[in-house]
């Protein structure tokens, strides 16, 4: 029996954490501040470190010369700690989809974190936002140790909705620095039309993926583009005098040629040809060709459909460049004509956006990987996506700490298959509602081994939007063609179809219904969090 004593000690100490406690959370700091909610994991660690325990009637193993991943079942805090010691700043890339604190009953992990009151028992107000403690408690504790994990040049993707996007990207600014931040995709997750709840005020038809690299080691992967095509270049111009006027602007002698001492003849593409570029907006400043135009040429804007030669000017064969004026009062901005730049390569490095139209993927999902779940299951291609986005290495060691479905496993061994890649997986998922044991390793042992589809499965092998750029002079559509329809994939796929949809030229793998998927080989160790007795 507790004596009297030792309940005033325990009161006083109470006492003295209340007041901390309190302190803390009344104090006003810029930034994002939350209660630290204890979970019973936190008490175990006190006296017992985690460990891993390999379950070996449940590894798969294949000498088939492809990669081994990893599956770790368990609370992801212990599991996280674990890896800590084995794969600090070794992980390439982390995907993770983590619970939305939606409340809803039917996720198989404890998706509701509300706290409802302070800790001296008065009622939290409605509106406060550190009813949110319990959710940035949570999250807080795992992105620490998943910062540790990431490589100097690796990166991080995090899965969220409109609920918890401002509280998480604080969080994030704060674990990652705000300047290692790099961009919210906007995802289209669903038709405008298909109502889930009529009770709302607006019907979401997004999720966001935040994104942010551990340090400015990382370098942004951007698209590559098909830059050889001369499709704009169709312009001629043919000087009709041979003495025109000169004037000095600068330090150039320009040649002034008046509308009916030039003409502009509009012919076939050809790279001996002029493009014709509209001067507006930041290209005003933005090149030589502006910064002369609004230094010497715009005062002279009055006179309409003057030409100008203008020597020592541009890269390319010409060796000048012609300013055409505005052709009356009623346009505002003047013309430059320039050839084919000597310095253009075939190729150019465009950003990716941040809007992705995922809406089909979304709506095909639910049987992906031969198991049926239902509820926040990410589609195998958008995280193929990321990881093309993330990082263009092919032997990239990627962790998922939120596995859910095990979605990020299936990804990378798909990708891996084909782009002959070595990426591994390492997926974390804890066992509430037997996830792990009912959905998560089937679906790896499925994607391994082979199964049966109850459902037509189509699988993303290549996509390219459709822009000038990549329908002229290009060899990326009939090099992919000529890719996807060999003899390795055809073996894999009823079916490989070509089709154009939403402005991309896509290729997809057809799996019809009830054929059997062949497996993908790889091999996979299985291992559960277990604790050892800190030594005194």
């Amino acid at each position: 029996m507790v004596t009297k004593k030792e309940l005033i000690a325990e009161i006083k100490s109470l006492k003295k954490e209340l007041k901390s406690v309190n302190k803390q959370i009344k104090s006003k700091e810029y930034g994002i501040s939350w209660l630290d909610v204890p979970e019973i994991f936190e008490e175990e660690c006190q006296s017992k470190i985690p460990v891993l325990k390999e379950v070996k009637e449940k590894t798969i193993k294949n000498n088939d010369g492809k990669p081994t991943h990893i599956l770790i079942e368990g609370e992801n805090y212990h599991s996280l700690t674990c890896l800590k010691q084995t794969h600090k700043e070794k992980i390439d890339l982390i995907y993770i989809d983590p619970p939305y604190n939606t409340g809803s009953e039917k996720f198989r992990y404890k998706d509701k974190r509300i706290l409802k009151k302070f800790p001296d028992r008065t009622l939290i107000p409605k509106d406060n936002p550190l009813k949110h403690s319990d959710w940035l408690s949570f999250m807080g504790k795992r992105l620490e140790l998943a910062h540790k994990l990431l490589k100097s040049d690796g990166v991080i993707f995090i899965s969220i909705n409109y609920e918890q996007y401002a509280y998480l990207k604080l969080l994030c600014d704060k674990i990652f620095l705000e300047s290692n931040y790099l961009t919210t995709f906007t995802v289209k997750v669903r038709h405008e039309d298909r109502i889930l709840k009529g009770d709302r005020d607006f019907h979401e038809t997004t999720e966001q993926i935040l994104m942010y690299r551990k340090s400015d080691d990382f370098k942004t992967i951007k698209r590559l583009l098909d830059n050889s095509s001369v499709a704009k270049y169709v312009y001629q111009i043919e000087e009709l005098i041979h003495h025109p006027e000169k004037i000095t602007l600068g330090n150039k002698e320009v040649e002034v040629f008046r509308p009916d001492e030039y003409k502009i003849i509009k012919t076939d593409p050809s790279k001996d040809n002029l493009q014709k570029i509209n001067i507006r907006g930041s290209l005003k400043e933005g090149n030589t060709s502006g910064r002369f135009q609004m230094k010497y040429l715009e005062e002279r804007n009055h006179l309409f459909n003057y030409l100008y030669k203008v020597p020592k000017m541009g890269d390319d064969q010409f060796g000048f460049r012609y300013f055409l004026t505005r052709a009356s009062e009623s346009h505002t901005n003047g013309f430059y004509f320039q050839g084919v730049p000597q310095s253009k390569k075939n190729t150019k490095e465009d950003p990716y956006a941040n809007f992705l139209d995922f809406e089909d993927a979304f709506n095909n999902v639910g049987y992906e990987g031969g198991v049926e779940f239902r509820n926040g299951k990410k589609p195998v291609d958008l995280i193929k996506y990321l990881i093309n986005i993330g990082s263009l290495k092919k032997d990239a060691l990627i962790l998922d700490f939120f596995a859910g479905s095990g979605s990020t496993a299936q990804a990378v061994i798909e990708l891996n298959h084909i782009d002959n890649g070595t990426r591994q997986a390492i997926i974390c998922t804890n066992n509430e509602s037997d996830i792990a044991a009912e959905v998560t390793y089937p679906r790896i042992k499925n994607v391994i081994n082979g199964y049966k589809r109850i459902k037509s499965q189509k699988e993303t092998l290549f996509e390219l939007n459709l822009n000038p750029y990549n329908l002229k002079n290009s060899n990326v559509i009939p090099d992919a063609i000529a890719e996807f329809d060999s003899e390795k994939f055809r073996k894999r796929y009823d079916e490989i179809k070509q089709e154009v949809r939403k402005d991309k030229f896509i290729i997809s793998g057809i799996i019809k219904k009830k054929e059997k998927i062949p497996g993908l080989g790889n091999s996979l160790i299985y291992y559960q969090t277990d604790f050892s007795v800190k030594s005194k």
